[in-house]
């Protein structure tokens, strides 16, 4: 991605690498490696070292989360201080592929089932970022082609072959067993039915926020209405999560909440439910409000 992107005129970069400390010696390798890469080509170089184990362990998530999660905090801490805005991620197509099929196997709606954006918005200490991923529409076929064209170097994270973690065995033998059931590569159908889904779950939220424009309260709360009763639960499950989550911050909501909350908008719903964090929804006189821990 480096080399493409210096290809195409973007000579203005800063090289990020976060060691996660999962494979000794070899992630000091790779890390070195970044460093001379960076060098070489006269630009700056941003280098970390990270315990992702050791912060899975402690909140209590997969070490591939913990990593995501210290990647992108490192990553928004080098925007700020470097006053960028755009910030460059390598994934391709075949990445998509697994995660769609990973996030199908969670239960996962229409954003879900989108994958990954091509840009993405992110927020870092306070200020807004660009997750940019320019190779997306890429296959790892044709990356390896263009490394080959041009003679590039290269090193490859050797866990990527274990058949241990989750999204290896995805890629290792899930999407190649469905190949062989099909008969064809089903990676590129997987990622446009990810294509199909972000196009409807865009049209669904912008119904949802126009809904949302319509009957938002001066004070916060949500008039209740016959039009907003009458819209389709995959609307009203937008609208409700857009309200609660971006606009009043209630960021511990998941999808069991925001389902017991359309109930409230149901012929002989409840007119309150409990809410993570002590807060309630409570509906009265044709309003939804939320109500502050006592």
């Amino acid at each position: 991605m480096l080399h493409w992107l210096l290809a195409q005129g973007h000579t203005q970069l800063i090289v990020c690498h976060l060691n996660h400390g999962l494979r000794g010696r070899e992630s000091g390798q790779d890390a070195a490696f970044v460093r001379r890469l960076a060098k070489g080509l006269g630009l700056v170089c941003e280098i970390r070292r990270a315990d992702a184990a050791e912060y899975g362990e402690k909140h209590r998530m997969s070490v591939e989360t913990a990593g995501r999660i210290l990647r992108h905090a490192f990553f928004g801490e080098m925007a700020v201080k470097h006053g960028a805005r755009v910030i460059y991620l390598a994934h391709h197509a075949d990445d998509q592929a697994e995660t769609i099929l990973a996030h199908l196997c969670r239960g996962a709606g229409l954003s879900g089932a989108s994958g990954m954006a091509q840009e993405t918005e992110f927020i870092s200490r306070g200020q807004r970022f660009l997750f940019v991923r320019p190779l997306l529409n890429w296959r790892r076929a044709e990356i390896d082609g263009y490394v080959r064209e041009h003679g590039l170097s290269f090193r490859e994270d050797s866990s990527n072959r274990s058949r241990g973690p989750r999204r290896n065995r995805l890629r290792h033998e899930a999407l190649p067993l469905l190949s062989e059931i099909f008969e064809r590569d089903v990676a590129p159908i997987i990622a446009r039915c990810g294509q199909l889904a972000a196009r409807d779950d865009a049209a669904l939220w912008g119904l949802a926020l126009r809904l949302c424009d319509e009957h938002l309260l001066p004070d916060g709360g949500l008039k209740i209405t016959p039009c907003l009763k009458a819209e389709s639960a995959a609307v009203l499950s937008r609208l409700l999560r857009w309200w609660l989550v971006e606009s009043l911050k209630l960021y511990d909501l998941g999808h069991a909440e925001i389902e017991h909350a359309l109930t409230m908008l149901q012929p002989g719903g409840p007119a309150k439910i409990n809410l993570p964090g002590g807060y309630h929804l409570r509906r009265k006189a044709g309003r939804l409000w939320v109500q502050s821990p006592a």
